[in-house]
């Protein structure tokens, strides 16, 4: 959301009238508490707090949301005996994987992470995720991993998702070049799947789940396509962004950027 809320510890959070703010409480405090948001109400547990009482309670307090921090080095090992319990608990509420790393190295963290976490939220465990960081990467590009990892996942998109091979010998224009050209022109059509492909022979059904796609047909030429189906053909490389961005239009799925 461009006005996102903002979670907060509850001792905080209940001595402030700061709007679009929610609670962060521990077990104990959310056992404890006669006071509860109306909108969201976020509770941080580890693997050593799940239990019958407390879940019921999860179950029973409206619009609760379990934070669940791994703790344990073998992450996907523990996500996936935690979701089990859960389960067997009859745990009813939205679950968010809490994930804390110390990475110095941005590419560290984003292989490191998408390895704890690409299995289990691919088989549909988990519905949010919460990286913190206690190393030296930017905050944004802790934020930005966590969105990839989701996205790649197929569990929430938050931008343009590109399709594009690393080139072939039949390959007959600038791929990487005229990739960074088509991001620049669509990254803010969120949502949207666009493939960028070098290789009219294979190209096409590498890019079959793309809604729009960019595939090289000769040198210098370009094919656009909208879904499956080649719509325009032989276009000129130097003209062929330009060609996109008016077929998105022209299918109803281009806005302008904000």
């Amino acid at each position: 959301p461009d006005k996102p809320g903002i979670i907060v510890p509850f001792v905080i959070w209940q001595e402030s009238n700061i709007l679009n703010t929610f609670p962060l409480y521990t077990v104990r405090q959310f056992m404890d508490a006669s006071l509860h948001s109306d909108e969201m109400n976020f509770i941080a547990a580890g693997m050593e707090e799940l239990n019958g009482e407390l879940i019921r309670l999860l179950n029973k307090v409206s619009k609760t949301v379990l934070v669940y921090l791994c703790s344990n080095e073998n992450t996907q090992a523990e996500l996936r005996y935690a979701f089990t319990l859960l389960r067997s608990l009859d745990c009813q509420v939205p679950v968010i994987i809490h994930l804390v790393r110390d990475e110095n190295d941005v590419e560290d963290l984003q292989i490191k992470c998408a390895m704890d976490l690409g299995g289990t939220l691919i088989d549909g465990l988990g519905d949010g995720l919460w990286i913190s960081n206690r190393g030296s990467v930017e905050g944004k590009k802790v934020a930005l991993t966590a969105k990839s990892i989701l996205q790649a996942c197929r569990r929430r998109i938050s931008r343009t998702e590109y399709i594009a091979c690393p080139s072939c010998g039949r390959t007959h224009f600038d791929l990487m070049r005229t990739l960074a050209d088509v991001k620049a022109a669509t990254a803010h059509l969120k949502g949207l799947k666009i493939g960028v492909m070098g290789c009219i022979v294979n190209g096409p059904g590498e890019m079959a789940d793309a809604d729009y796609g960019y595939v090289g047909s000769g040198k210098g030429r370009i094919t656009l396509y909208k879904a499956r189906e080649a719509v325009k053909s032989n276009i000129p490389e130097g003209e062929a962004v330009k060609e996109l961005i008016r077929l998105i239009k022209a299918g109803g799925d281009w806005r302008d950027p904000s």
